[in-house]
């Protein structure tokens, strides 16, 4: 009989325990466990991920999972003329549509070079304005030569040959089984579908293309297109209308899922690999009218929609031999008091709550109390030797520092600085050059002997852009901001820090210190004062705000700010640390005990699957 080396050429090693680092799809015989294993066996799943900042429905998008946009739809109020990019963690603002094609426009391309073409501006009125994207604006193009709707909603192809096809016009509709082929400048006549419908979506290209399912009903009808003439090929599992594709796919391998099926909004996923369709992992929520990206049957994201209610629910699919688990906040200890503008240092696993508003009586009062976490719960430190608010924190557990800050109505604006080791705090000698509260800072770990202080408010109604570094002895005045705030917040090391947000005006103000001078950068998305923070310069999380509370969250790249999981209890003025991938947010100002809820957060994680076991006869 021949053996599995004669068969498939290859000998499977017979080891006594697994490897440490096996490769996906390695096999190996394990003669300790008398088991033939295998590693990284793949699998399909669809994970959350960061929401859009706006609901919306039946809009436009295209792009992968790591580069796409979402744009147009339907409000409420009414038709959106917004865009939104997502980069694979979450959004930021695009450019402006300039025309009424909102919604069921036909759409297609990349994140930098995309179109789309038709769509309603009512109900009632179909559009033929076409509009091309760069990754910035959009530009008018050459117009559909007629109006014309609820076609290819995902439309195939990109934006120098794309194609748009099917689709309905006029009062009643009436279904076209046309297409239309654009080369970057004009349009021209394709050959006809052999099934019109409308609310259809497909991937691949001009000369292989598919487009599958749509209306009117929920039809499974699938064809593919070869750049001069359609045929039919394989139904779709789930007959749907209004459903989502990855269009950025081959014609090979492409994947579909939700949409309005016979039986209402579906959760159905399939994949097509040239000839037939396979049922996938179900989305989590079923929806209508969402948008879709993806670049093959193993990638794809879904946005937005109807849940039946709009949404800003936003999935992943991956299928590989890899297990993704989104980022996320979850809950931690409480702190032993609420309380908020507090001093904040350390790490998710090992942080420092310190002094800051509390609630112990009524009025409010200013706490001197210091409490550790240990990656679960919070226990007593150190009491502070001036008890204070809006000043400065930073550094570890056991090597910490605070400077500035003001002390109970009416406001007292510090200069003093203290150091703690643990377990004591020690009144320093170095005091600042600016009396100030409500500051900014940086210093990451070692900031008990390098830490830079900045902005705050220096008095009734005073701000200051004033700047200065801590080398462990003394303060040394820097070069001044530019722009004057209080309320700021950031992060970083001394030589490589970040300023933002702050007030007054609550603004999204962003600068970064390279050790010499401060740049203005990329704002945030939306500006606000009183934030907590986790991260450095150039990887970092804000999160909650000042009046009033939101549970907001947005990353930095040390370019551009987008949106991130956001936090699940609304925060006002609460303290942060740790990194961009393992942060800790901590109090709020709201009475106890919501003033003492603590939230973790959690960046995406990718892991190997598992080994798993084959069946030995």
């Amino acid at each position: 009989m021949s053996g599995y080396n004669e068969i498939r050429g290859l000998r499977v090693k017979y080891l006594s325990a697994d490897p440490a680092n096996p490769e996906d799809g390695q096999v190996w015989y394990n003669s300790t466990t008398g088991n033939l294993r295998v590693q990284g066996i793949g699998v399909g799943a669809w994970i959350s991920a960061t929401s859009l900042s706006e609901a919306r429905r039946v809009g436009g998008g295209f792009g992968t999972n790591s580069a796409s946009i979402t744009f147009g739809g339907f409000g409420p109020p009414d038709n959106k003329t917004t865009t939104e990019e997502y980069n694979g963690s979450g959004w930021t603002s695009g450019g402006t549509l300039n025309n009424g094609t909102a919604r069921f426009a036909g759409s297609v391309g990349t994140l930098t070079a995309g179109l789309t073409a038709g769509g309603l501006s009512t109900p009632t009125v179909y559009q033929s304005s076409a509009e091309e994207y760069d990754g910035t604006s959009w530009t008018s193009v050459t117009s559909l030569p007629a109006a014309r709707g609820a076609g290819s909603v995902g439309g195939v192809g990109i934006q120098t040959a794309a194609i748009i096809a099917v689709g309905g016009s006029g009062i009643p509709t009436v279904v076209d089984s046309a297409t239309l082929k654009y080369d970057g400048t004009s349009w021209s006549a394709g050959g006809s579908m052999n099934t019109g419908r409308t609310y259809t979506a497909g991937f691949g290209t001009q000369t292989a293309g598919l487009y599958m399912a749509g209306g009117p009903g929920t039809l499974s009808n699938v064809e593919e297109y070869d750049g001069t003439s359609w045929t039919e090929v394989a139904d779709v599992n789930t007959g749907r209308r209004r459903l989502v594709t990855s269009n950025n796919s081959p014609q090979i391998s492409g994947i579909g899922a939700s949409g309005y099926a016979s039986t209402g909004i579906t959760v159905a996923t399939e994949s097509y690999d040239g000839t037939a369709w396979t049922n996938q992992s179900n989305m989590a929520t079923a929806r209508d009218g969402a948008t879709g990206a993806g670049a093959s049957s193993s990638s794809m994201m879904v946005s937005g929609g109807q849940t039946p209610s709009q949404t800003t629910a936003v999935e992943e699919y991956n299928f590989g031999t890899t297990t993704i688990t989104p980022a996320a906040w979850s809950s931690g200890g409480n702190l032993s008091t609420g309380r908020n503008l507090l001093g904040r240092a350390g790490t998710q696993t090992a942080g420092l709550a310190i002094s800051g508003y509390t609630y112990i009586t009524t009025p409010t009062q200013v706490t001197d109390s210091t409490e550790e976490y240990n990656g679960s719960a919070w226990t007593a430190g150190g009491a502070v030797n001036t008890a204070r608010y809006g000043m400065q924190g930073d550094g570890t557990q056991t090597a910490a520092i605070i400077a500035g800050g003001i002390n109970p109505s009416p406001p007292e604006f510090k200069n003093i600085t203290e150091e703690y080791d643990g377990a004591t705090w020690t009144t320093s000698p170095a005091t600042l050059n600016t009396t100030r509260g409500y500051v900014g800072h940086a210093g990451g770990s070692a900031s008990q002997t390098a830490s830079i202080i900045f902005g705050g408010r220096i008095g009734p109604g005073g701000t200051t852009n004033a700047s200065e570094s801590y080398n462990g002895t003394a303060w040394t005045a820097t070069p001044n901001m530019n722009t004057s705030a209080w309320g700021r917040y950031g992060g970083g090391t001394l030589t490589a820090a970040l300023s933002t947000g702050g007030t007054p005006p609550e603004s999204g103000a962003t600068e970064e210190w390279n050790g010499s001078s401060w740049t203005a950068v990329n704002q945030q998305i939306t500006g606000r004062a009183f934030r907590g923070q986790a991260g450095t310069q150039t990887n970092c999380i804000v999160f909650g705000s000042g009046s009033p509370a939101i549970t907001t969250t947005e990353g930095y790249d040390g370019t551009n700010w987008s949106t991130r999981p956001a936090l699940s209890t609304a925060r006002d003025s609460a303290g942060g640390t740790g990194t961009s991938s393992a942060g800790l947010c901590f109090g709020n100002a709201v009475p106890s005990p919501t003033g003492t809820a603590t939230e973790e957060f959690t960046g995406e994680t990718v892991s190997p699957n598992p080994a798993s076991n084959l069946s030995v006869s």
